[in-house]
């Protein structure tokens, strides 16, 4: 699903969403939406989610989507326009390091797969603080996101498969164990009653996991595994993509808390 420039597409996104249905459904129910709710998805991308949540907040309420990707914002605003729901949903263009918006304007807020792609000078208690801030209180605050440490794929040699996982949460991520640290950081910020759950998730298509040509080539290129090991990994998980006997799972952690 990812090729070697690691850009996040839309097509990307959209995958993923499939995969993810039961895990965005959660973040949506601990958002306690009413109709009439203002609410707030960080990183929207192409608009999967803000198209979603409004049809939860009703004719009167108002979704609004961030992104710092202009393209994305652009695939967002055409979806929603598509799906007819531009009146109530909008996309803006921002950094999670200064959300545009004044303090407490939103009932509920989510980030879905963000603080895993955050670079490093984004530090994650300053990023929950943000959103946390421009939240009402008794507002929800939910976050999702995955711990690749977690990943675990059906192939014959387990001692390169965990290698190449645990290259891929400390290398090919930039917070490649954001998913566990949900708890710890949301029990350490202004938040109350804080709900952390976990969902573990199943790909039986090579497709649909980052561990075809982008892992090979960047495990390659940095000396992970040798090009035998490389070889072999390719060979056997097309095989078995190819006779219907792949699988993979990894876990995504969804975290909830309401502002104090």
């Amino acid at each position: 699903m990812a090729e070697p420039d690691a850009y996040v597409t839309a097509e990307y996104i959209r995958k993923a969403a499939e995969l993810t249905r039961k895990v965005k459904r959660r973040t949506y129910e601990l958002m306690h939406i009413s109709p009439g709710a203002t609410v707030l998805d960080i990183g929207c991308g192409p608009a999967i989610d803000t198209v979603a949540l409004a049809k939860l907040v009703g004719p009167h309420g108002s979704v609004t989507g961030v992104d710092n990707d202009n393209e994305m914002l652009d695939q967002a605003d055409a979806y929603a326009r598509e799906q007819g729901v531009e009146r109530i949903v909008r996309h803006v263009r921002g950094d999670i390091a200064g959300l545009p918006f004044d303090d407490a304007v939103f009932d509920a807020c989510r980030a879905e797969r963000l603080l895993q792609v955050l670079p490093d000078s984004y530090q994650p208690h300053a990023v929950l603080s943000e959103v946390i801030r421009v939240v009402k209180k008794q507002g929800w605050v939910v976050i999702a996101d995955t711990d690749w440490a977690t990943a675990s794929i059906d192939f014959s040699d387990p001692w390169i498969e965990r290698r190449l996982v645990t290259f891929f949460a400390d290398t090919m991520r930039p917070n490649g164990y954001a998913g566990r640290q949900l708890h710890g950081l949301m029990k350490h910020s202004d938040l109350a009653n804080v709900v952390v759950e976990p969902f573990p998730l199943i790909q039986t298509h090579l497709s649909q996991t980052p561990f075809g040509l982008w892992i090979q080539h960047e495990a390659l290129k940095a000396r992970i595994a040798s090009a035998g090991e490389i070889r072999s990994w390719k060979e056997e998980l097309e095989k078995r993509d190819k006779n219907g006997d792949f699988f993979s799972c990894v876990t995504m952690i969804v975290a909830a808390g309401q502002k104090r």
